[in-house]
């Protein structure tokens, strides 16, 4: 089930809110909690009812090692090796389902074999719940993790806003707030910012994701089938499913956060305006900030961080990349795109470490910085994007003019004189059929100025706390003015009541997208 679908929107949503909130309210807090456990369970076999039992059984056996693992370490005998065991289980899981027919498939073009690929279906969200609960397992193997009740644990890794494409959630974050027994005296403001911030994801996704998506895929496609992709269509594609991504991810984010807020319960920050980065470590620290935490913590960490001298911490930094990369699809292309922004960060580092950080960068190199950070995401999209390396190297030649500039026919005669001397420098003058023309880079330029120079949906509701943290804080004075023009109120409330509907409506006009995110 999409969160944008009208069958999501107008009948799964209103009867998940109501009835948890009627059960909160006369039948206490546990049984609402249960109801929102199977709620969950609905939404995710909605897509495929088989494996709702592998979600289960997944979550059951975590829950079980997890408990040993916790008493183990209070008894002063933690066993390393029953928590190397639940992670090899989480692992194998995730390589059967994901990775095996990638592995198999390079092993026959490797060896020469002919081995037969298992085709298995990939469960929705099998990444995001398998590193979820590695994550409580090495916690409760250090001590750090609460012994859970296995309702609250159930509901912990089935949250279905949260469930499909993040963020990872933590324990520590997330079983407090299933513990409360009190009334919650803010249930009509929750209800009130969530369903506005939900409306402000949906927009994202529907009107400007779906679009930039329409324009990325036709260049990508042609690109896929062996076309020559000339300059500008070439870098439109890849602007194109650089604000796919960027909306689409951001779209769902917000809509995950807004329907958690309706349930009174606030996830973590997971994206933060990530093309005002002002560099690649930046970046990193505001997109899918909850992976970048994982990975940090879980897998950067343990290996020795920075603490061995800047050779090692380079190493690990590519490494930790790679396999960032590989965990998003079982591709090269992927790894690839791991790879360029484990060599970006290690650039970054090295060029830190020569130049120094002592002294607080001006506005114009600041500027620079965003311009040369933002020119490097969207050279590593386009590997991320390609289905192949094939098209992405395609790509990369129309990108570099490999293969020629071509403008518009009606160009040649707008441009006057400088028509023919363009033509003697081999521009040619013909048709355009993947690029949009004036209209398509009007739409870039405004979307651009939006991500530039607009707050966060997060940072413009910031008084009412929709999210646990503020990691990446926007809240200058300069918000004070949008700030105070939002309130929970029957305005708001109508305005926000009528863009909904309106984008409904929209969908109900043709079928609902996946978001990118959920390949994952």
């Amino acid at each position: 089930m999409l969160f944008h679908a009208p069958e999501f929107i107008l009948l799964f949503l209103p009867l998940a809110v109501i009835g948890y909130h009627a059960v909160r309210e006369f039948g206490g807090m546990r049984a609402a909690l249960g109801l929102l456990v199977l709620a969950s369970l609905v939404f995710y076999g909605w897509w495929d009812p088989r494996f709702i039992g592998l979600l289960l059984g997944s979550a059951a056996v975590n829950f079980i090692l997890g408990r040993n693992l916790s008493a183990r370490h209070r008894q002063g005998k933690p066993s390393r090796s029953l928590l190397i065991f639940g992670i090899a289980i989480n692992l194998g899981l995730l390589g059967y389902f994901k990775y095996a027919d990638f592995f198999i498939g390079n092993i026959n073009l490797a060896a020469g074999l002919d081995l037969t690929t298992l085709h298995i279906a990939l469960p929705l969200a099998i990444s995001f719940f398998t590193f979820q609960q590695i994550a409580f397992l090495v916690d409760a193997h250090s001590g750090a993790a609460e012994d859970p009740d296995l309702l609250s644990y159930l509901l912990f890794v089935t949250f279905f806003p949260q469930l499909i494409a993040g963020p990872i959630v933590h324990h520590k974050e997330m079983m407090p707030q299933f513990a409360q027994t009190t009334r919650d005296t803010h249930i009509w403001d929750d209800l009130a910012v969530g369903f506005t911030i939900f409306t402000i994801g949906l927009f994202k996704k529907t009107v400007i994701a779906d679009r930039m998506g329409f324009w990325s895929d036709r260049v990508f496609e042609s690109a896929a089938l062996g076309a020559p992709v000339p300059l500008i269509e070439a870098w439109s594609g890849a602007l194109a499913f650089t604000f796919q991504i960027y909306f689409d991810f951001s779209g769902y984010t917000d809509m995950a956060i807004g329907l958690a807020l309706m349930f009174g319960i606030r996830l973590p920050v997971n994206f933060a305006s990530p093309y005002k980065a002002t560099s690649i470590i930046d970046f990193w620290r505001r997109w899918h900030i909850t992976l970048s935490r994982f990975l940090r913590d879980y897998l950067y960490i343990p290996l020795g961080g920075n603490r061995n001298g800047p050779s090692r911490r380079y190493t690990n930094l590519l490494i930790v990349m790679l396999l960032g990369g590989l965990w998003h699809g079982a591709a090269w292309t992927f790894v690839l795109w791991g790879a360029l922004h484990g060599l970006y960060l290690v650039v970054n580092h090295l060029w830190r470490r020569l130049t120094g950080t002592h002294t607080t960068p001006s506005r114009a190199a600041r500027w620079a910085g965003r311009c040369v950070t933002l020119l490097a995401i969207i050279v590593a999209w386009v590997v991320f994007r390609a289905d192949s390396l094939d098209t992405a190297q395609s790509i990369y030649a129309g990108m570099i003019g490999l293969n020629g500039l071509v403008l518009p026919t009606h160009y040649f005669n707008a441009l006057g004189s400088a028509g023919p001397m363009l033509e003697n420098f081999g521009v040619v003058f013909g048709q355009t059929p993947l690029f949009g023309g004036g209209f398509q880079l009007l739409w870039y330029g405004i979307v651009l100025a939006a991500v530039w120079f607009l707050h966060n949906s997060q940072s413009l509701l910031h008084k009412f706390r929709p999210v646990l943290s503020d990691t990446i804080s926007e809240t200058s004075g300069k918000l004070k003015i949008l700030t105070n023009m939002w309130r929970p109120n029957l305005i708001t409330g109508v305005a926000t009541g009528v863009a909904a509907a309106i984008l409904v409506l929209r969908q109900l006009q043709g079928t609902p997208g996946e978001f990118i995110y959920f390949q994952f």
